[in-house]
């Protein structure tokens, strides 16, 4: 008898937490007949479940529509994981010096599969700015922020994201040699630097962050006006994205080779290189 109780108890946690993925990037409302059809149970014990759900704020359902969506607990919970984590925590710090001297947005962002998404910001306090949504999504191709994940990706992938590439402003780098050629510069010197290029009128510096084992685990950018992005901006963010980028690289049990001329070698190094 306990064993069946334990059994169903387990199978009605499992159905609640079918429901709550229900809800994915793109989809932020859904019908009880959605929900039920999208975790394949009948619509009686999908009602039950929303209920239970709502009535411990996972879920919220409008009043007049009839639909869920995440509710605040979720949120919270959502929250309390981002303060916690130690990718963060670490590297929260650099983005508010970052912003501090130089003055823009500072940001990290990690991939999701062929794109990369604003994992955190500290945003610039001028009224015009460069201030994405924490959670935009963003190519690989296109900007300063991909550039990292783009060279630290596998010779397959490189030439898939690349020939997918099309132009998102006059200035964005769509050609094959010029991409391989920014990702060699930025194994060599630590950052990639675009003006222009992913909306005109702003400009990023960004460098990639490196695990041990030559894992990139995300990258960090500065972004804002090129009207800013004065000699003296850039040649300062030029020497302090690398040296932060290293810092950090190093918490994480990276080290760099003293004896090679990439400051981070990619493994795709070779392709890049043959590409370029």
């Amino acid at each position: 008898m306990n064993d069946k109780h334990a059994e169903s108890g387990t199978q009605a946690i499992q159905r609640a937490l079918d429901v709550l993925n229900c809800f994915t990037r793109g989809i932020d409302d859904l019908s009880l007949t959605e929900i039920s059809k999208t975790v394949q149970i009948p619509y009686s014990t999908a009602s039950r479940i929303a209920g239970i759900l709502e009535q411990e704020s996972f879920l919220i359902r409008d009043k007049h529509t009839k639909r869920y969506s995440l509710g605040r607990r979720v949120y919270g919970l959502g929250y309390c994981a981002k303060q916690s984590d130690f990718l963060r925590k670490v590297i929260y710090p650099y983005l508010v010096k970052l912003r501090d001297e130089f003055g823009e947005t500072a940001l990290i962002y990690v991939r999701d599969d062929n794109y990369r998404i604003c994992f955190e910001k500290v945003t610039a306090f001028h009224s015009f700015k460069f201030s994405p949504t924490v959670g935009s999504r963003y190519v690989l191709w296109g900007g300063a922020g991909g550039r990292g994940f783009l060279a630290y990706a596998s010779p397959e992938e490189q030439d898939a994201i690349i020939n997918d590439a099309r132009s998102l402003t006059a200035f964005t780098t769509t050609n094959r040699q010029s991409l391989m050629g920014s990702l060699y510069d930025l194994c060599k010197n630590g950052y990639s630097y675009c003006i222009n290029e992913y909306q005109e009128g702003f400009s990023s510096i960004a460098g990639p962050v490196v695990e041990r084992g030559d894992n990139i685990l995300c990258t960090i950018a500065v972004t804002g006006p090129s009207a800013r992005f004065t000699d003296n901006i850039v040649q300062g963010l030029k020497e302090r994205i690398p040296e932060y980028c290293m810092e950090i690289s190093s918490t994480f049990g990276w080290s760099r080779d003293e004896s090679s001329e990439f400051i981070f070698r990619s493994p795709s190094i070779g392709h890049i290189i043959e590409n370029m």
